[in-house]
């Protein structure tokens, strides 16, 4: 019996230690069905808790009380120095002045959908996120080196509309 304990424990922990895509984390196959709000969520922390090259940021709520997320993606060589990428960034277009102390390092910002009856937007923001920060990409990992990816709008905001036609 200790024995089958044991080794539940090191799958559990095996398991939790571990990036899943979002299929295997929702169980099931993206766009087989409506992935409600608190599961994108949970996803969302899933990959930034077992990937450190990954940070989640809570920039608001939506008038529901629920939070609007924003996901940030590089290397973690660039995640450590966020901030000052940002200040860098902000004296290279002239917004701010001073002198830059890092390399040049290129934003990408992938916007996707808020609306609620549109949830193929939300499904690919959650499959992005997962090729960007899978450790197992060798290409992308190279070239997050040079690149800080901000992902938002990736959860579904819902209205009147949709929560009268139970969407969720």
């Amino acid at each position: 019996m200790r024995i089958l304990y044991l080794l539940f424990t090191m799958f559990c922990f095996v398991r939790a230690n571990t990036l899943l895509p979002p299929s295997d984390f929702l169980g099931y196959k993206l766009g087989d069905k409506f992935t409600p709000h608190h599961l994108v969520v949970d996803y969302l922390f899933h990959v930034s808790q077992n990937e450190p090259n990954v940070k989640i940021i809570e920039y608001g709520k939506t008038y529901e009380g629920r939070p609007l997320m924003l996901a940030f993606i590089s290397s973690v060589d660039n995640m450590d120095k966020l901030e000052q990428l940002r200040k860098d960034n902000l004296t290279r277009a002239g917004i701010i002045k001073g002198s830059t102390k890092t390399k040049k390092v290129g934003i990408v910002w992938l916007s996707y959908n808020v609306h609620g009856n549109e949830a193929n937007s939300t499904e690919a923001a959650m499959k992005t996120l997962h090729a960007l920060a899978d450790k197992s990409n060798i290409n992308t990992q190279e070239w997050l080196k040079n690149t800080v990816v901000i992902l938002t709008h990736l959860l579904i905001l819902m209205d009147e509309i949709d929560m009268q036609i139970g969407i969720e």
